[in-house]
Parts: structure tokens; C-alpha cells; sequence
């Protein structure tokens, strides 16, 4: 990357940082559409999933205390099997096509959070919802291994459930740390994950960790926002961004 791609990089790391230490997702989806103008989906999806794995450390313990334990299995399980079909789309989808992907999958979730109603939380729901975990589970897995993008489906289905934000928030984040990890081995397996991913990482680390930081501090110190403010803006705007950018090269 040029000198300006490496400091937009850094700002957009930063700012995607922020937004998950205070809503508990959105890293990946951000990094990954920001970086498509930069970089290759096939380098950017996994940069972003190794940035979000590790600068997620941080927050897994205190995620640990407050996650809905039972949902939170059955949500990994579906997962785990939808993982696998991720990673043969990414090696047979040509370039273009899945950063068109990655754009609709996180425009579609970003427009899905702007006309949803907003609900009171209630108690975690009793654990009869078995099958409707898992494939959301599945659902958020596909798309987090195609583009990164697991974030809306999984939130839209865990706010359906009317958790806690406290809760709500601990389970996405421990969800995408085992989601991440998933990914990165699968990727791995087909060649896509390399040296230059592991450096880019290394230069970028910083400053997802300062933006998780401060992220977590505005958490704690004030009450969660509407993801309508927080992250569907954000979502459409880098969307909106890529759709034209591919649209001008045709």
C-alpha cells in the first residue's frame, strides 16, 4: 500500500476499534470494506479477521463473565459447519464478484438495523431456541468467512431475543473471536493467509488496540447507543463506497 493507504488504514483501524469495544462487533465489516480500495477482498477479508481475533484479547474476559453461555454454544456450532462452505466460495469467487459480496452483505445488515424497531431488553429467553441459534449461528459464520460481515445477522438476531446489552455485547464478542479464528485456519488452508498478512497485521495492531481501549472506556461510562447511530451509518457509507468504486471500473 501507498504511504496514504497506510494512514488511512491506521485512522480506519482506530475507528473500527472504537465501535466494537463499545458495541461488541462491527471490526471485521469495517477493516475489510475499508480496505477493498486498497487491497484485494482475498487480502483484506483475512487481514481483518486476524485483527479482530487479536486485538479482541483484551476483551474476552470481562465478555466471559456477562455471555449468554448456552446461546452462545449452539450459535458456535452452526458456525463451525457454515465455515466450511465459506472458505470453497472464497476460492472459487473471481475478485470483482466478492468485493460486490462484501458490499451487499454489509449494506443488506446495515439497512436491516435502520428499519428495525427499537425494543426494550428483556431476561435471556429459555434455551428451547436451540435450532434458531444455530443457524443464525451459521448464518453470521458464512458471511463473517466471506466478507467479514457477520456482525448484522447476528446482532439483528440476538436483539430479536431481547437481550440485555451487556450481554448481548459479551456474546458477539466472544462469538467473532471463535468466528475469526475459524476463518483464519480455513483461509489458511486454501493458501490465502500469508506473510504479508502477518505483517500488515503487525503494523495495524496498535492502533485496533488503542481503538478497542477506548471503546471499552466509553462503555463503561456511558449507556449503549442505538446501533441506528453507531454502526448503520458507517455500514451504508463504506457499502455505498465499494458499489460505486466497482461499478466505475467496469
Amino acid at each position: 500500500m501507498s504511504v496514504t493507504g497506510w494512514l488511512f488504514a491506521v485512522a480506519l483501524t482506530l475507528l473500527a476499534g472504537t465501535i466494537r469495544g463499545y458495541c461488541g462487533f462491527g471490526f471485521a465489516m469495517i477493516v475489510a470494506l475499508g480496505l477493498v480500495g486498497w487491497l484485494s477482498p482475498t487480502e483484506a477479508v483475512p487481514l481483518a479477521l486476524l485483527l479482530d481475533l487479536l486485538a479482541s484479547a483484551g476483551l474476552w474476559r470481562r465478555a466471559a463473565l456477562a455471555v449468554a453461555w448456552p446461546r452462545l454454544r449452539y450459535l458456535l456450532a452452526g458456525m463451525l459447519v457454515a465455515t466450511l462452505m465459506g472458505v470453497g466460495l472464497v476460492s472459487s469467487l473471481p475478485t470483482a464478484a466478492l468485493s460486490i459480496v462484501i458490499a451487499l452483505l454489509s449494506l443488506g445488515g446495515a439497512v436491516a438495523i435502520l428499519l428495525r424497531d427499537e425494543e426494550r431488553a428483556s431476561p435471556t429467553p429459555p434455551r428451547s431456541a436451540r435450532w434458531s441459534d444455530t443457524a443464525a449461528g451459521a448464518g453470521a459464520g458464512l458471511c463473517m468467512t466471506l466478507a467479514s460481515a457477520g456482525g448484522p445477522p447476528l446482532m439483528l438476531y440476538l436483539l430479536h431475543r431481547r437481550l440485555a446489552p451487556a450481554t448481548l455485547r459479551a456474546t458477539a464478542i466472544l462469538f467473532f473471536a471463535a468466528s475469526s479464528a475459524v476463518s483464519l485456519i480455513g483461509l489458511a488452508g486454501i493458501g490465502v493467509v500469508g506473510a504479508d498478512t502477518l505483517g500488515r497485521a503487525a503494523a495495524l495492531i496498535v492502533p485496533a488496540l488503542a481503538g478497542n481501549a477506548l471503546g471499552q472506556w466509553l462503555f463503561e461510562r456511558s449507556r449503549p447507543r442505538s446501533l441506528k447511530i453507531t454502526v448503520a451509518p458507517l455500514l451504508v457509507a463504506l457499502s455505498l463506497w465499494v458499489l460505486v468504486r466497482e461499478w466505475l471500473s467496469l
